[in-house]
């Protein structure tokens, strides 16, 4: 496995556009992670403890009334500042298959450090979940299970569309009934659509 390639995001991100030539291809989505957001309620409610057991109950009514979900506990080591409340990813398909959500990693050092945490809010709202790595970096042993592999052959890249260079060699496991997916991405696309017919 080499540490790095000389093959940067951006060519990465382009085959994969040539590859789903006919779907929608967004570039890095950012959703809210209910799961971070839901143990940050329930660390408030356990700060607001401290100040009577009352006074939890009361925020913790307050969001159960909102509708909002609350973690259970607090998990070891977690903590607020360090927290990550929103996730991105690099890519998001949209298609008449489904929807996949593509991580794109250039080095080995990012991909380790990418954890479920970061994939989960990713993987619930969306039918797959892949990676989209250069040939080589990764070995296909080290996939989390469920989520794809896609390899990027830059010797089998060319300018026409079948010669994206994108290779599956891990199906990533479909969802079959993902959460909808959010306002937040339908508001954020219209944004983008907007700023670009006013650039237009």
């Amino acid at each position: 496995m080499t540490e790095t390639s000389t093959v940067t995001a951006a060519t990465l991100l382009a085959a994969l556009r040539q590859k789903h030539s006919g779907d929608a291809v967004v570039r890095e989505v950012v959703i809210d992670d209910p799961y971070e957001f839901a143990i940050r309620r329930r660390a408030e409610i356990e700060r607001a403890r401290s100040w009577g057991e009352d006074q939890a109950e009361m925020v913790e009514r307050r969001y159960v009334e909102q509708g909002k979900l609350i973690a259970d506990a607090v998990p070891d080591g977690w903590n607020y500042r360090a927290s990550k409340p929103q996730r991105r990813i690099d890519a998001l398909i949209i298609a008449s298959t489904g929807t996949t959500a593509v991580e794109i990693k250039v080095t080995r050092a990012d991909f380790r450090r990418d954890t479920d945490e970061k994939r989960r809010a990713w993987r619930a709202i969306t039918n797959r979940f892949v990676y989209l790595v250069p040939k080589g970096l990764v070995a296909l042993e080290e996939v989390a299970d469920g989520c794809g592999l896609w390899e990027f052959d830059a010797d089998a890249h060319g300018k026409y569309r079948w010669q994206h260079g994108i290779v599956s060699v891990k199906r990533a496991t479909t969802n079959k009934s993902p959460d909808p997916l959010p306002f937040q991405i339908t508001r954020s696309l219209a944004y983008r659509v907007s700023n670009h017919e006013r650039q237009a």
